[in-house]
């Protein structure tokens, strides 16, 4: 059987990497069909046509590749080629950021069964998705930006909006508990960590549930401690920080201009209807988060 690469040409900073990619594929004869993002559509596609389907871009790109192999049902395994600007799940499954390395990885079978999440029986999401201050900054940052400096373009973005922010009020309902808090941010991931801090000791990408990360605080003397906590793995109870491991959750911003974000991707919904689809996407990876 043939193999499906999808290639997003508008990833990651400006040298584009295609003919890397396509070397490497003629040196080892491999079939394969190529798919260029900027000539349209790859949903004519059957997923289940191809021995397996790699996705050659970063985070977005991936997102969209799942959620078209998902809407399918297909078990079609996904390989990723991350090409793009920050390639967060890539670098969680440990998948090589070396292109040829990279390849190399997705040809063998390494394949391991991924919880996915599904917001509003509508948007998939593998990595996170978030209310408030994470969303605002994946807004205010520039296409123009992430190509130019890569994950650096959000670490600027996040320094230029910090001190101005205001908390929102969240009504969130989960597993039976309903309550209205005011917060920062509202995350939603489906693994512990990010960036070397563990948000949630107990969640895993594979363990059917979803993580939910309440930040009720952006004071600068209470990040720094959370931080701290963070990177010594202390979970002790704290006012300005909850996490919690969930299959459903529900969330309605009071406030309708809250920033949403899916994957690194902002998204305008009014609400926010969770649940997990347990080892929904096959997914080629040296490990799991």
């Amino acid at each position: 059987m043939r193999i499906l690469f999808i290639y997003n040409p508008e990833a990651g900073k400006k040298s584009k990497k295609d003919q890397a990619i396509k070397n490497y594929l003629n040196k080892y004869n491999v079939n394969f069909i190529w798919h260029d993002t900027s000539t349209g559509s790859f949903i004519q596609y059957d997923p289940d046509q191809f021995a397996r389907i790699f996705a050659c871009g970063g985070d977005g790109t991936i997102k969209e590749v799942a959620a078209w192999i998902l809407s399918k049902h297909s078990q079609t395994p996904l390989a990723i080629i991350p090409i793009g600007s920050a390639n967060i799940l890539a670098q969680s499954l440990a998948i090589p950021l070396e292109i040829n390395k990279a390849l190399n990885l997705g040809f063998i079978n390494n394949v391991h069964k991924i919880d996915v999440g599904l917001i509003n029986n509508r948007y998939y999401f593998l990595i996170a998705a978030g209310c408030g201050f994470d969303a605002r900054i994946i807004k205010n940052t520039s296409r123009k930006a992430k190509k130019a400096w890569g994950i650096l373009a959000y670490v600027t973005t996040l320094i230029l909006n910090f001190f101005n922010v205001k908390p929102n009020k969240f009504f969130l309902k989960f597993d039976g508990y309903s309550k209205t808090v005011t917060a920062q941010s509202i995350f939603i991931s489906n693994f512990a960590k990010f960036f070397n801090l563990t948000l949630n000791p107990e969640s895993r990408i594979d363990d059917g549930y979803l993580n939910i990360s309440i930040l009720k605080t952006l004071r600068l003397k209470d990040l720094l401690i959370l931080i701290r906590r963070f990177l010594f793995e202390d979970y002790q109870k704290d006012w300005r920080y909850e996490f919690h491991k969930v299959k459903e959750i529900y969330i309605l911003p009071f406030n309708k201009k809250t920033h949403m974000q899916i994957d690194g991707e902002v998204i305008e919904l009014p609400y926010l209807d969770i649940k997990v689809l347990p080892s929904a996407l096959n997914i080629i990876a040296i490990k799991l988060p």
